[in-house]
């Protein structure tokens, strides 16, 4: 289920293995394009949601979801966020989850490269697909993942039915339970997921119109960014996992599957996200434009990649700087100092000091030709979450 086109040829083994290629050979800066989404930000709410294990930042943010909105403190002002979910939806966006789960719906972000649509439209591009496609679609949400066997006729093909109920009977009770619904009445369940979407989309109003104020503001900087780096560099320092190369020019993000995507032939559609952190996501399937959702930054996060997480905890083993460590957690030290303190000598002490620098793990303050220093204590502090966010790209 990949484009690979006639740029196969041209992208080494380790590209082929585990990345998504973006290859921009012969492709004009129009075929990659800056636009919101209401639905994709919709959905990427409803996934930090369904799994904030994985979204650290915003577990207080789903736990306030689940709290009634006319709680209050002793002062009788509120304590919860300004959204809330009642029981019966809380149940059905549970029910629902492996549809916008790490492998999400196609149809839940923008089938073509026309950003900048009301919620309606898309939702109405939902309605309009062939049912044979919406129930494909589905289904390959439902199983987590498209390359598997094809559910192209999964509707009417008694061996597609089966193995789709047997894929997702292995996975879970929730997803074999969509998956009957899905074949006993396709049209049903659409008409039931577009209830759902517009019910949520009211009672996360408040949420959903904060987070479009911040995309609303990133996209002029997008766009600009895009007309004077061109696309392949802005897309390339929009996330860690990616990079720009040339000969041919494309841009390769690290990933845990293989893609292909010949953005000559398939336009871009680059989609800012305020719920979407930390993930970037890549969503390409044949027939629809390919859509790069990426992650605005929380304010103080530098979205360390996995490299550099490897680094620090690499740095952090070693039992001579972990003393050193210690010692700065606690105040800031000349090299000399710690020489005194560790019983090391003062070129052991400086090479621990300049690895630990090396990984961002110190701050220096100099004062005259003395230099103190510190651990970076929230750099520390955030290597699990860091980790965990790395993994999870």
């Amino acid at each position: 289920m990949v484009d690979e086109g006639a740029v196969t040829n041209v992208l080494d083994g380790s590209e082929v293995a585990m990345s998504v290629v973006l290859s921009l050979a012969g492709a004009g800066p129009a075929r990659v394009l800056a636009g919101a989404s209401q639905l994709a930000e919709l959905t990427a709410a409803l996934h930090a949601y369904t799994e904030a294990e994985h979204h650290p930042w915003a577990m207080r943010w789903a736990r306030g979801l689940e709290t009634d909105r006319d709680r209050g403190d002793a002062s009788g002002q509120s304590t919860t966020s300004a959204s809330a979910l009642t029981p019966a939806l809380r149940h059905r966006v549970r029910e629902w989850a492996p549809l916008w789960a790490s492998y999400r719906a196609r149809y839940l972000l923008p089938l073509s490269a026309a950003g900048d649509r009301t919620l309606a439209e898309e939702l109405a591009d939902i309605e309009s697909l062939p049912l044979p496609l919406f129930a494909e679609l589905t289904g390959y949400a439902i199983r987590g993942g498209n390359s598997g066997s094809p559910l192209n006729r999964v509707l009417h093909d008694a061996g597609q039915r089966a193995g789709l109920l047997a894929a997702t009977e292995r996975r879970s009770t929730a997803r074999a339970e969509l998956a009957r619904r899905l074949l006993d009445g396709p049209d049903a369940l659409r008409a039931d997921l577009l209830d759902l979407l517009t019910g949520i989309a009211l009672a996360l109003e408040p949420d959903l119109t904060r987070a479009e104020r911040a995309i609303n503001a990133q996209l002029p900087k997008l766009r600009k960014s895009m007309e004077h780096d061109g696309p392949g560099r802005t897309l390339a320092g929009l996330d860690p996992s990616a990079s720009y190369r040339d000969e041919p020019p494309r841009v390769v993000f690290d990933k845990f599957h293989h893609g292909i995507v010949n953005v000559a032939t398939t336009p871009v559609l680059v989609v800012p996200s305020a719920f979407g952190h930390p993930h970037l996501l890549v969503k390409h399937e044949p027939g629809f434009a390919a859509v790069v959702q990426y992650p605005l930054l929380v304010e103080g996060d530098d979205q360390p990649g996995y490299a550099v997480v490897h680094r620090r905890l690499e740095v952090l083993c070693d039992p001579g700087r972990q003393r050193i460590a210690r010692a700065i957690a606690r105040e800031p030290l000349t090299p000399s100092e710690l020489a005194d303190r560790g019983g090391m000598s003062l070129p052991q002490v400086s090479r621990h000091l300049a690895r630990l620098r090396e990984a961002g793990l110190v701050t220096v303050e100099r004062d005259g030709r003395r230099a103190y220093y510190q651990l970076n204590l929230e750099r520390v502090r955030r290597i699990g979450d860091d980790l965990l966010t790395a993994l999870f790209h």
